[in-house]
């Protein structure tokens, strides 16, 4: 397994993220993924990616699966 910082290179060369190097590509939808895509990304989000980058793996798996119950949540109360 790479160091995290050569993984992060090659994340970036390939255009991938870290963590799909390291654990596989998720099912996400092409057309959300798409959208992510054109979305220009703000600094705050910037610095939220950098400190959670920063993460030990198990806090960032932690910060993973709270985003994942928000957007069940969300996709709840939108009625999807």
């Amino acid at each position: 397994m790479p160091t995290q910082d050569k993984l992060r290179v090659l994340a970036d060369w390939l255009q991938v993220s870290p963590d799909e190097l390291r654990f596989g590509a998720r099912d996400v939808s092409n057309e959300n993924l798409s959208n992510a895509l054109h979305e220009p990304v703000k600094l705050a989000d910037r610095e939220m990616l950098l400190r959670y980058l920063a993460l030990p793996l198990a806090d960032r798996k932690t910060i993973r699966d709270v985003v994942e119950a928000v957007s069940l949540a969300v996709k709840v109360r939108k009625g999807n």
